[in-house]
């Protein structure tokens, strides 16, 4: 059984974080159980264990574990270089997509090769990264959004359903599926983050888990509120506050990626905002989407570095 230190380092982007191993590199044998270790939020890695008291932006590096391990080997001799991306989340499962992650992901191939343009390949499929000239923000493609139910899966009466599900009730909350890379259900509330009643108000973690088990998702489904702030028919793009609860998570996140492209896919698709580019506020930062009517949508933001360690190859 392996017990070897396995070097890691912590990245977020916008509050969604994540500890990343270079799996050319380094062999870890049980990748869910290091995972569902290191990833604890109670028990799990801390940066100030690494002497990390903030991230390279000023913030605040004090949150013990993680929302997942990404396990990367990067490919140099393609052009753009590649990178082949594994996300294991911290009940051990592992995500196809993962759109923050992905962002991550570009940011440390950066930091390693000092290039700026990469393609990554997830298990959704192959998707074009770039990072900014000072390497403090990147952006992903992340593929055409789908409402399509049985590419979600959206499930009704045991069978895969035929018809779509938009703004239908689903355990007390009213839902719209898609698939953006990973399935989501997304609820528009009313008011905003700036509202008493609004957006923060919900009780998350009540709310959501029907939703995420319920049988209409035979896969499970990430559960999002969003409440738009403004509808973007003015000089500006759209904005939308945004809170996730993460499927292999089993929790609020600070910021979800994938849950990001999916609150605006959802959102033009209902006709609740104008134009195919919008901001979107999860409670850890800023994230910038676009969503055209045909080809890939794309998720920019800011992406920072925590700290560098070791850990346990067999934390158990």
């Amino acid at each position: 059984m392996s017990t070897h230190a396995v070097p890691v380092e912590k990245y977020h982007g916008t509050g969604n974080d994540f500890l990343v191993v270079d799996a050319a590199a380094e062999n870890v044998g049980d990748r869910a159980a290091f995972a569902r270790a290191h990833c604890d939020r109670e028990t799990g890695v801390d940066g100030r264990d690494f002497g990390a008291d903030a991230d390279e932006r000023g913030a605040p590096a004090d949150r013990r574990g993680a929302d997942g391990v990404l396990f990367l080997s990067v490919e140099e001799r393609f052009d753009p270089t590649r990178v082949v991306m594994t996300l294991v989340q911290p009940d051990g499962s592992t995500a196809t997509m993962c759109g923050n992650g992905a962002r991550v992901v570009a940011r440390w191939a950066h930091d390693r090769t000092g290039d700026h343009e990469f393609m990554i390949d997830t298990q959704a499929g192959t998707r074009r990264a770039t990072v900014t000239a000072d390497a403090t923000a990147a952006t992903i493609e992340m593929g055409e959004p789908t409402f399509d139910p049985r590419r979600i899966p959206v499930a009704r009466d045991g069978a895969l359903a035929d018809d779509s599900l938009v703004d239908e009730p689903v355990e007390g909350l009213t839902v719209t599926a898609v698939n953006t890379g990973v399935p989501h259900a997304v609820a528009f509330v009313d008011g905003g983050r700036d509202d008493p009643d609004g957006i923060d108000a919900v009780d998350l973690d009540a709310v959501a888990p029907p939703v995420r088990y319920a049988d209409v998702f035979p896969e499970g489904a990430n559960v999002n509120l969003a409440a738009v702030v403004d509808d973007g028919a003015g000089d500006g793009p759209a904005v939308l506050d945004q809170r996730t609860f993460e499927r292999g998570v089993e929790g609020e996140t600070r910021s979800c990626g994938t849950g990001a492209v999916a609150v605006v896919a959802a959102a033009r698709r209902l006709g609740l905002i104008d134009g195919d580019a919008a901001v979107s506020r999860p409670p850890g930062g800023e994230l910038e989407i676009e969503v055209p009517d045909a080809g890939h949508a794309t998720l920019t933001g800011p992406v920072a570095h925590e700290f560098s360690g070791t850990l346990p190859a067999d934390p158990r």
